[in-house]
């Protein structure tokens, strides 16, 4: 690549086949982004982004084991330490290239698949997944199993090698555009809820799942209800041991809390799974609309300002101790609270300086029309992944140490416990 373009990563230790990686990187990538990069054109740079095909870069990078490559050769990584890893991924995040397969499978699925399954599951399920090939989601709650999941009342039968599943699933996100998912299902009713539960990976094309569309109030097609009926499974594809599915599914949800982290990452655009414009935008809307004339819409804007760079200082924190190899702090913890409340709040700002435009605007002004479609987005942020309510909750029992919520039907087997 030549030194002027690397000189942005020259903090970036080295590491085995580096200069594999950056050949393949020449190979990949136009030469006008190098020239981007190395002078900071942003905009140059989102240009190219736009033109490239994303997913089979991705598809490049995992088959040649760069996205994970802190897992095994037959993992579909290059077997180096994590250390040598997070070298590896700090690069690609300097030149900004993408390397995230689309969907939850690599920060969701992939540590569960690591730590859990056998090895002949992590050979069948691991190469697939880095390399984008087979996207995953999410398939944990139910109609009657939301805030309480462990009260889940999908089944899984063991028949020979196989599992058969019975059941219906909500609030999935993207299923319609999924090859596979996480599933967890009930495979031992006489135990308490939070055992006899099973975790599994699940063949999204398998016959018996029928995936129905659920569109939000912003008009988007992001989730979905999975229903499932008689679907057969291998059991290869069974991700946890049997009964220890509960255990498993807190290491998914616990997943991005240890997940490898880049030396540059930044936030320019609203297609974070949150939604929302992001703080710089708001700012710069602001100033177009003189709200910032106000004395009002400054204090506002500050205290956005300043919740934005608390959340990025507590998410380097938290990424410090992951690196470290610690465990994770209450930095994870309050995180998710947190964040929905300033999306939430920072977009309820930029609502409120564009004034009457918020209530209706000139047809195809697609500016304004963005503005209000990540505004209703961000309204589930509060909602999804666990309600804001469920994770002070958890906060006040797993990190204050608070007395747990009385539970009359705790021990009790799960066929025993009244459903509404």
């Amino acid at each position: 690549m030549g030194d002027a373009r690397l000189a942005a990563a020259r903090g970036i230790d080295d590491f085995p086949s580096r200069a594999e990686l950056e050949m393949q990187l020449m190979g990949l990538l136009p030469e006008e982004w190098w020239d981007a990069v190395a002078e900071g054109d942003d905009d140059r740079l989102d240009g190219l982004k736009a033109a490239i095909d994303n997913p089979a870069i991705v598809r490049a990078l995992g088959e040649a084991g760069w996205v994970a490559p802190h897992y095994a050769i037959e993992h579909g990584g290059r077997g180096l330490s994590v250390s040598q890893a997070q070298q590896a991924l700090g690069l690609l995040d300097w030149f900004e290239v993408p390397r995230v397969p689309r969907g939850s499978g690599l920060p969701l699925a992939a540590p569960t698949i690591q730590q859990w399954s056998i090895d002949e599951t992590k050979q069948r399920l691991l190469p697939p997944l880095v390399a984008g090939v087979e996207r995953w989601c999410q398939l944990f709650s139910e109609p009657g199993a939301g805030s309480d999941m462990a009260s889940l009342a999908t089944t899984a039968v063991r028949d020979g090698d196989e599992w058969v599943v019975n059941g219906q699933k909500v609030w999935t996100t993207f299923g319609h555009e999924s090859e596979m998912a996480m599933l967890i299902a009930r495979t031992d009713p006489d135990q308490p809820k939070h055992k006899g539960i099973t975790y599994f990976g699940l063949d999204m094309r398998a016959p018996g799942v029928e995936v129905r569309p659920l569109v939000n109030m912003a008009g988007q097609l992001e989730f979905n209800e999975v229903f499932m009926t008689d679907v057969r499974i291998p059991d290869v594809l069974r991700i946890s041991p049997v009964g220890d599915g509960w255990s498993a599914a807190m290491t998914t949800l616990g997943a991005e809390r240890h997940a490898l982290s880049g030396a540059r990452k930044k936030r320019r655009s609203s297609d974070e799974i949150l939604g929302g414009k992001p703080y710089a935008e708001v700012a710069a809307m602001g100033a177009v609309t003189g709200s910032l004339g106000s004395a009002i819409g400054r204090d506002r804007l500050v205290v956005d300002y300043v919740s934005d760079r608390l959340l990025s200082l507590t998410s380097q924190r938290a990424r410090a101790r992951a690196a470290a190899g610690q465990p994770a702090g209450p930095e994870g913890s309050v995180s998710k609270i947190a964040k929905a409340a300033a999306n939430q709040r920072l977009q309820e700002s930029a609502i409120g300086m564009l004034g009457a435009a918020a209530i209706a605007w000139d047809v195809g002004d697609t500016e304004a029309a963005s503005w209000i479609e990540q505004f209703l987005r961000t309204r589930a942020n509060s909602i999804e992944g666990g309600t804001s309510e469920i994770q002070r909750n958890i906060v006040g029992e797993r990190v204050l140490g608070l007395p747990r919520e009385p539970d009359p039907f705790r021990g009790v087997p799960w066929r025993s416990v009244p459903r509404s």
